[in-house]
């Protein structure tokens, strides 16, 4: 009985965590939709920097975990990045929302 009900919950916290990425991603999927490659990478990128920017390095091993990953994503030149950006695209109102759309993504 034990191992059915331990089936059970296992089932259904898998589908809710399956339901929350199937959910980001198919946001991210909207924000990108239509977008030049350049974007679409960019726009992924401010999106995993802002996550990263909100996770809290609550020892040592998260701060440096977090700390590599925004290396990785050059989240310090995500500004620069995006004024190029804007400036390439400034007459193509699509892709100045899918920015800003990312750049408020949490």
């Amino acid at each position: 009985m034990f191992k059915i009900i331990s089936a059970i919950i296992f089932f259904v916290i898998s589908l809710a965590v399956t339901n929350v990425y199937a959910s980001y991603d198919e946001e991210v999927a909207i924000i990108n939709q239509g977008m030049p490659k350049s974007v679409k990478l960019f726009n992924r990128r401010q999106i995993e920097c802002n996550h990263w920017g909100g996770e809290e390095p609550y020892d040592k091993a998260r701060g440096l975990e977090i700390a590599a990953a925004a290396k990785k994503l050059k989240c310090d030149a995500l500004e620069s990045d995006e004024k190029k950006l804007l400036k390439k695209y400034k007459s193509k109102p699509s892709v100045i929302d899918s920015i800003n759309k990312a750049k408020a993504f949490i």
